[in-house]
């Protein structure tokens, strides 16, 4: 990898961690200013299927874990821990020299960013989409921006793992160009022809 696209990298990389990190931020402060603390009346956004509904979340995506003890602690430390670890690969080990992983990663870290802020500040994570079909039951956990990042650069990794390898073109051998220095040495059968004619002349 040049040190001009290792740059390039680091600049995208930066800019969908941190503005990811910035966006999902803004909208949780803007949603809750807006809408109220949790228990407050939800606002539609489409008819009755998605709403903002502000809640908190002391465990990690869709409250897993939120019943462990100082759980906010704990999933902050390993978004720290996930954090170093995602900087190692890409710039040490070397996975910035492919976009996609650098893309996916971006995200994971925008939204690793966003909820570690809140879990440190707020002690938990401030979610407010929800997305709900009553008529037939289906209610999906209240989420927020940060996590929609997280999910988007998780279906991303998976989809660079499953990829096909590409299939090497096969290059000629030394065979095929000997065949061919020899092609070319060899006089055409018209021109031994003509030499043969002048001989018996």
């Amino acid at each position: 990898m040049t040190p001009r696209v290792f740059a390039s990298r680091i600049l995208l990389f930066l800019a969908l961690a941190l503005g990811g990190a910035g966006l999902d931020l803004a909208t949780k402060s803007i949603v809750f200013q807006a809408v109220g603390e949790p228990g407050s009346p939800p606002r539609s956004v489409v008819g009755e299927v998605l709403e903002l509904r502000t809640s908190y979340n002391k465990g990690a995506l869709w409250g897993f874990g939120r019943s462990v003890p100082h759980s906010s602690l704990i999933f902050a430390g390993l978004s720290v821990v996930a954090g170093a670890a995602i900087v190692g690969w890409l710039f040490v080990g070397g996975a910035a020299a492919s976009l996609p992983l650098t893309v996916a990663l971006g995200l994971i870290m925008a939204g690793a960013i966003g909820n570690c802020h809140d879990r440190l500040v707020f002690g938990h994570v401030r979610d407010f989409v929800h997305f709900h079909v009553d008529s037939v039951g289906f209610n999906w956990a209240i989420f927020n921006v940060a996590d929609v990042m997280l999910v988007c650069g998780a279906c991303t990794l998976v989809l660079f793992a499953l990829r096909p390898d590409p299939v090497p073109t096969p290059e000629p051998g030394p065979e095929a160009g000997e065949a061919a220095d020899l092609d070319d040495a060899a006089p055409a059968p018209h021109a031994r022809d003509a030499e043969s004619a002048r001989a018996s002349s």
